[in-house]
């Protein structure tokens, strides 16, 4: 969130009294002018002329309902958000501003903006979080078969297009609201291409499951989505965000921050700038001395656990610098491979879970340095990979020594410089884990997509089943 230098021009006139009744809760007219002033100063735009602040109000009303309806749900369900949880998330907005808390409500203050609608909004994503993880998280169960499925499309879909998307989503929630809701969305795709940041815009106005992580839908294949916005996506390039299209659910608007061939994705923590080596290169250890004559090298065998925090190509150094923060502060939160494999059902970007067993020697260079002599059960420093920032732990870590090789398979003296019996003497090494992670990560994504159209309807259903009066 980018908050602007100087305070945010009000309404001309201060409507008072109640805009929308949902349930037996209000919305006032406050409400949504502090809200739409933190919106503004989110995108980092001046005060919009009569005609946007409406639509953004619109739009903002329809966020607040949603809202509601989210925290009278955690409530019948007994789930409370501490203040602690409030606190801490505030806190990683203040650090993404370059600011101390209670520097950051000053700020605020001075854009024209009440701290509380902040607060008010960041209990309510907490909260309907905690509700997805409790009431629809335990209903995913990936099979075997679906993930052997899917692993053979993906092997069929090599050299097809997967893209690196994130998306805001705009409903229409009567056909007489269809102009406004198009208008709207044109005006959004002004407002990204003039500089707003669009995960600060998704945050804000998008009706998409994954509005709270910035719209951010991760790695897709070409084929998984809408035909309309597959489509779009073909005709698109990297850093480029789409017009609003149409589906049966609304109107969307796509950024496309990265695109690859579907099989590049073999291993779910790519180096960034080197690639992995083929196989029969990369079972060479990595020490720089070569091998004794003679002898098999020894080799170290892991089992390693990874998180991952996704980061979007071109975000904004401070909200790099303050996901670093929050990579390093879960040293704090896991010390166990338990507490790993608990801490992992709140991170849902691609690659995070359990990585299974494979070879140190075999791991990309940046990870190899960082498990290379970490304890087990320690969380390792954060690390840069492709996608994001990952931090790993070591589960199980099982050293294989060097043994000579039979004398009848030694190599002979002779001035070639690599002679096959050592490689044919080598004992059978330990699975990579690139098979295990696949699978990991393939069935992430499985699950990732049916708990979000699990959590979309929720929401539709409670949208349904409510009283909601606006005014």
């Amino acid at each position: 969130m980018a908050l602007l230098p100087h305070s945010v021009q009000a309404a001309e006139r201060t409507r008072i009294g109640i805009a929308a009744i949902v349930n037996d809760d209000a919305i006032t007219w406050s409400d949504i002018e502090n809200r739409t002033r933190l919106f503004i100063a989110s995108a980092n735009k001046g005060a919009p002329p009569p005609e946007a602040q409406k639509q953004i109000e619109a739009m903002v009303l329809s966020r607040l309902i949603d809202e509601r309806l989210q925290l009278r749900e955690a409530k019948n369900l007994g789930i409370a958000v501490s203040e602690e949880q409030i606190d801490k998330a505030f806190a990683d907005i203040a650090r993404q501003n370059n600011l101390q808390p209670d520097e950051f409500k000053q700020r605020l203050a001075t854009s024209g903006i009440k701290p509380a609608a902040l607060l008010e909004q960041i209990k309510a994503e907490v909260a309907w979080s905690l509700v997805v993880r409790r009431k629809l998280r335990p209903q995913i169960v990936v099979s075997e078969t679906e993930i052997d499925t899917a692993m053979g499309e993906l092997q069929n879909k090599k050299g097809h297009t997967e893209y690196q998307v994130a998306e805001i989503l705009l409903k229409v929630p009567a056909p007489e609201m269809e102009t406004t809701v198009r208008t709207d969305a044109e005006k959004l795709v002004q407002q990204i291409t003039k500089g707003a940041q669009f995960s600060v815009v998704a945050r804000q106005v998008s009706q998409a499951p994954g509005a709270a992580t910035g719209g951010d839908l991760g790695w897709l294949q070409e084929g998984l989505l809408d035909k309309a916005l597959d489509e779009q996506l073909a005709r698109m390039h990297p850093g480029e965000v789409s017009p609003p299209i149409r589906t049966d659910k609304g109107y969307h608007i796509l950024f496309l921050r990265n695109q690859r061939d579907a099989g590049s994705a073999m291993s779910p923590t790519p180096p960034p700038a080197q690639p992995q080596a083929p196989p029969q290169q990369a079972a060479a250890a990595p020490a720089a001395s070569p091998a004794r004559p003679g002898l098999v090298e020894a080799e170290t065998i892991l089992h390693l656990k990874q998180l991952v925090i996704p980061v979007a190509t071109g975000e904004a150094s401070v909200i790099v610098n303050a996901k670093l923060n929050r990579a390093e502060s879960l040293k704090s939160e896991i010390t166990s491979c338990e507490g790993m494999e608990d801490k992992a059902r709140e991170f849902l970007a691609e690659g995070t879970g359990d990585l299974g067993r494979g070879k140190l020697s075999q791991l990309p260079e940046a990870l190899r340095k960082a498990v290379a002599t970490l304890p087990v059960g320690q969380l390792s420093e954060p690390v840069r990979i492709e996608n994001g920032i990952a931090v790993l732990m070591v589960c199980e870590r099982e050293d294989i020594p060097g043994s000579p090789v039979a004398a009848a398979e030694a190599p002979a003296p002779a001035p070639t410089p690599a002679p096959e019996p050592v490689q044919a003497a080598a004992p059978v090494p330990a699975p990579a884990p690139a098979d295990n992670a696949q699978r990991e990560q393939v069935a992430n994504q499985i699950g990732l997509k049916r708990l979000n159209q699990l959590a979309e309807r929720y929401l539709k259903d409670l949208r349904a089943t409510a009283y909601i009066e606006r005014r």
